[in-house]
């Protein structure tokens, strides 16, 4: 393969449709806005082109780290807006109200790069108490949280004495801490889970330790972990262990105007460089660049650089042609990794009527069209407000709002409208968090997702060691980047 130098990529950008001047450097992608002009470009060898396929958080944040550090970027996305799983909804709601149909909220420890580009784009985030005063609904019947640590009502349930004892003085949520914790000091290293005495954990399920470690049927239950490997399992929670962070964090925030705003603060400083419905067709490497066929405005076109990143989630990732194919290794992770998925559901009410009624709107309700409902946008000026759901794909919003009102546990409600979006339907970004990996494969999968193939690199919530959307979005585009700026 031909190296492309740095005027070819001008030149190619400037056939594919980018309506700017290659007299400056600085005009390269377009209208540049004033964020993205303090960033200066690297001169010579040090500079890079790189195309990034996907403007979901992870690619306009790799784009963005890259950009400054001074390299030629252009961000190909294939739907007509950018923020992928990240959307906040404002259409069809009333008085500036808004939900947010992706991404639900971050925790403070746990998240580190996300809290650092909320500083530096002097985003503010709101305390979200979505996770305080639950009211879990339990074999048909609600229990507040008291009323989980109750002795008589844990017993009712099956919980042995043991796990009655804990808890009655820990939380509902945290039981799994209790048979875990013994086995987390061995982890020191958050990136490393071989080579500490556990490997051979890796070929049997989770609750196989719950059993040996004197579980009840009741915990068991509770815990599940039939599907997943005990090293897998252990890992994440020493991976959360290590920040400081508990299984279920209660203190959680959210974006004030939603949580859209960081990716669009990614794509106001990226300005022009980011291409929207450009879907890739095609991908080929070698040992000197890639060059990407991809489609604008229905033309097909092509664009040669030094790299790629892959942020477009595995599921849409497979459907693109890669000339030589990738190495079998990476094929079977492209192929095998599972995601989680569902569908996110924005109930308007003219009240807050749950008060009326002395509850709490925060509900894990343990019914098959709808999982569990919280409040949103209550920084709003508004009597109306947002409730904000979850349940599984291919429910009707009228459906979802029949199963809130058949468990609600009064009698009348203000709900004036519902909408929803269903990610399982989505094209190119149906995924949410990956899945546990298969029972004895751990090593198939870790370390080596994270790890380039010649000139493609991968990046995404997939992409790092926790499963944790945004942050590990973050996480695993700034790996990248600065793999790239050092290469």
């Amino acid at each position: 393969m031909t190296k492309f130098k740095r005027r070819d990529f001008i030149r190619n950008t400037m056939m594919a449709g980018v309506g700017a001047s290659v007299l400056e450097i600085d005009s390269l992608m377009a209208k540049e806005t004033d964020e993205s002009k303090s960033y200066p470009m690297k001169t010579g060898a040090s500079a890079k082109k790189i195309i990034v396929g996907g403007a979901g958080i992870g690619g306009l944040c790799c784009a963005y780290e890259l950009m400054k550090k001074g390299h030629e970027v252009i961000v190909l996305e294939a739907s007509g807006r950018h923020g992928g799983h990240v959307f906040t909804v404002h259409d069809g709601l009333s008085d500036g109200l808004y939900g947010d149909f992706g991404q639900e909220h971050i925790t403070k420890p746990g998240y580190v790069k996300y809290w650092e580009y909320i500083k530096e784009f002097n985003l503010t985030a709101l305390p979200y108490p979505r996770r305080k005063n639950i009211l879990r609904r339990i074999e048909g019947k609600f229990y507040n949280e008291e009323m989980l640590s109750d002795p008589a009502v844990l017993r009712n349930f099956g919980f042995n004495d043991r796990e009655v004892k804990y808890l009655s003085s820990n939380p509902w949520w945290d039981l799994q801490a209790l048979y875990v914790k013994p086995y987390l000091e061995k982890f020191k290293d958050e990136y490393q889970p071989f080579d500490i005495g556990y490997n051979e954990l890796d070929k049997i399920p989770m609750a196989d330790i719950y059993k040996k470690e004197g579980a009840s049927q009741a915990a068991l239950g509770r815990l599940g972990g039939s599907n997943s490997s005990a090293l897998f399992e252990l890992w994440m929670s020493a991976i959360l262990n290590i920040r400081g962070v508990p299984h279920f964090p209660i203190e959680v925030f959210r974006l004030k105007g939603g949580n859209q705003m960081l990716p669009n603060a990614f794509a106001t400083r990226l300005g022009s460089r980011v291409w929207l419905d450009c879907p890739i067709q095609s991908i080929k490497h070698g040992d000197t660049g890639v060059t990407i066929a991809y489609k604008q405005h229905n033309e097909q076109k092509e664009m040669s650089a030094d790299f790629f990143v892959n942020c477009i989630p595995l599921p849409a990732f497979k459907n693109i042609q890669v000339y030589p194919q990738l190495p079998s290794e990476r094929q079977y992770i492209n192929e095998n990794i599972r995601y989680d998925s569902y569908q996110r559901f924005v109930f308007q009410a003219s009240s807050k009527f749950w008060l009326e009624d002395g509850l709490s709107i925060n509900m894990d309700l343990d019914h098959p069209d709808l999982w569990s409902v919280w409040q949103s946008a209550e920084e709003v000026d508004t009597h109306r407000v947002i409730v904000l759901g979850t349940g599984p794909g291919g429910i009707s919003p009228q459906r979802a709002l029949a199963a809130f009102r058949s468990v609600y546990p009064r009698k009348k409600d203000t709900i004036e409208q519902v909408v929803s979006r269903d990610w399982t339907k989505e094209t190119y970004s149906p995924t949410c968090e990956r899945l546990p990996f298969p029972i004895g494969e751990l090593d198939r999968f870790w370390p080596h997702l994270m790890k380039p193939v010649g000139r493609i690199h991968f990046a995404g919530a997939y992409a790092d060691n926790l499963n944790w959307g945004t942050e590990a979005a973050t996480r695993s585009a700034n790996r990248v980047a600065n793999e790239i700026d050092k290469l």
